[in-house]
């Protein structure tokens, strides 16, 4: 059986052949950007998960108040230190950043649109003002437009551990992962690269996986992965779900 994939690269069908084992779970998706188009979570939404959405676009936070009305939607973008910063806006939404350098960049490709001050919210003050007390978050997606890193850098995982988290890296050294910051963070706090969907890079909490993941797929990458030195890749679009 074939599932359609709502996200940009194929990370939906990713996370929900670990997650399988979860039938209502929760989602954290940062940088959510629309509830249907390119999205990580709505698949997960059609399940019946719960959620918190954050989205620094009015547009894109009016349409999740509108199709997610049930979610925890919250008009933000991700900053570590600051309460607002200053969003460089381009045509279609999908690579709206906070990094000044990055719209420098981007500017000589694409039509900008604009620039807004808009809130801001680290990652822990997400966890800690949003997520319901006692909830267990089965899959954090972040997509912030080259700010991924140094928010998850930042991140708490010794108090937040997310079964399953999916962030962009871009321009990665292919030839030396380990030594990517977000992937030596994320392994330091005991999380395992599970696959590389274009950017986006998903891990899993190996605590969680004996519980609550599909272990079938996380011990058959671990075994690649140690023959082969190095994590494999995936960039699905659709999946026959089959293991």
């Amino acid at each position: 059986m074939y599932r359609l994939s709502y996200s940009q690269f194929g990370e939906d069908i990713t996370a929900a052949n670990l997650l399988r084992n979860v039938e209502t779970g929760f989602y954290v998706d940062v940088g959510a950007h629309h509830p249907l188009r390119h999205s990580n979570t709505a698949m997960f939404h059609m399940q019946g998960w719960q959620g918190v959405n954050i989205e620094p676009m009015q547009e894109g936070f009016s349409a999740f108040a509108q199709y997610r009305p049930h979610a925890i939607n919250v008009r933000a973008a991700v900053h570590n230190e600051a309460e607002s910063v200053t969003l460089y806006k381009f045509r279609g939404g999908l690579a709206n950043t906070i990094m000044e350098n990055r719209a420098q960049d981007l500017r000589k490709s694409m039509e900008v649109v604009g620039e807004e001050v808009v809130p801001a919210l680290s990652l822990n003050d997400v966890f800690e003002r949003h997520v319901p007390r006692g909830v267990r978050v089965n899959y954090l997606s972040v997509d912030i437009e080259g700010y991924d890193t140094e928010a998850i850098a930042a991140f708490d995982l010794g108090t937040y551990r997310p079964d399953v988290v999916c962030t962009e890296i871009h321009r990665p050294d292919m030839l030396a992962l380990g030594e990517e910051t977000a992937v030596r963070f994320m392994s330091e706090h005991g999380y395992q690269l599970y696959a590389i969907n274009v950017y986006s890079f998903t891990f899993v909490n190996i605590e969680a996986a004996a519980g609550h993941l599909d272990m079938r797929r996380v011990v058959r990458l671990h075994d690649v992965t140690k023959r082969a030195g190095h994590a494999s890749t995936t960039a699905p679009r659709s999946s026959d779900g089959g293991p």
